[in-house]
């Protein structure tokens, strides 16, 4: 994937979720299927959940475990990219798009110029 490759570049990649911090700090945690980042933290005793899961809020009744994310970026990490590197990253997404016959993705390129 090109796009994954940019990112590196700029220091920017989602870490395992098994190296992620299970002491109160909050990440950012990427949800694949749905494509969005989740700010969480581990909650090891949540009040209203069956055991230790990541939640957005204290005393959160909903939670998740590890497999609902595929990685994760700390917070102070995250870093705003320039233009440059933001137009790399689009044109990396439209090759990848093309390259895995996205056509979802690609439809919705098509239309952004209207």
């Amino acid at each position: 994937m090109q796009v994954e490759r940019i990112l590196r570049e700029y220091g920017q990649w989602l870490r395992p979720m098994s190296e992620a911090p299970r002491d109160g700090q909050r990440i950012l945690a990427h949800a694949a299927h749905a494509r969005h980042l989740v700010v969480c933290f581990w909650e090891t005793r949540p009040a209203m959940l069956v055991g230790p899961s990541w939640v957005e809020e204290k005393d959160s009744p909903a939670g998740y475990l590890d497999r609902y994310f595929d990685g994760w970026i700390h917070p102070r990490e995250f870093r705003v990219l320039d233009p440059t590197a933001l137009n790399r990253l689009l044109v990396a997404y439209i090759d990848d798009a093309r390259a895995a016959d996205n056509r979802e993705a690609l439809k919705v390129l098509e239309h952004s110029d209207a």
